[in-house]
């Protein structure tokens, strides 16, 4: 009978120290995170930040499809960063200015179309969770509201770029 209290107070014990040391790396995960997101508020703006500010300005009348394509090929040829780009772009979709949205939506489907990296940093940004913000805010102007949907819908049809995603999954429901 003691062995058995030894047995179940050392299983007892494995137990705690898997738990302790599982809660210990999600604390560390999540300052890291945190730190991540104070270091960026305090660094302000960097150069991917302007890049992609610059192909969205609201003056702007439409898409400045050299920028954007500029910035495509900027990524496919690695001078900046896939996920500073869509984080960039994620920034600009969650402002609330109409014409800085809409050209930012722009700007993430011309990078998810020509960029192969863009893919996988649609997900991991999570960019597709500010887009269906964006849809569910009443204060959206309709084409803004429409172009989220159209590229959402685009990428749910289709089989060979984000719809095998988990997340991606998950907001095309």
């Amino acid at each position: 009978m003691g062995d058995n209290l030894m047995d179940k107070v050392s299983a007892l014990g494995e137990k705690l120290k898997i738990s302790g040391a599982e809660v210990g790396r999600k604390v560390t995960e999540g300052m890291s995170s945190m730190s991540f997101k104070v270091k960026e508020l305090l660094q302000g703006q960097n150069e991917v930040d302007k890049i992609v500010e610059e192909a969205t300005m609201e003056t702007m009348d439409g898409p400045d499809w050299a920028s954007n394509l500029e910035i495509c090929d900027m990524v496919n040829n690695e001078k900046i960063n896939s996920q500073e780009v869509i984080r960039a772009i994620k920034k600009r979709i969650m402002l609330k200015n109409p014409r800085v949205q809409y050209l930012a939506l722009v700007l993430l489907e011309t990078c998810v179309k020509n960029c192969e990296k863009a893919f996988s940093e649609v997900a991991s940004e999570r960019i597709l969770d500010e887009m269906v913000k964006m849809i569910d805010d009443p204060q959206t102007i309709v084409n803004n509201r429409n172009k989220a949907l159209t590229l959402i819908e685009q990428w749910g049809e289709s089989t060979e770029q984000l719809r095998y995603l988990p997340v991606f999954e998950e907001t095309y429901k």
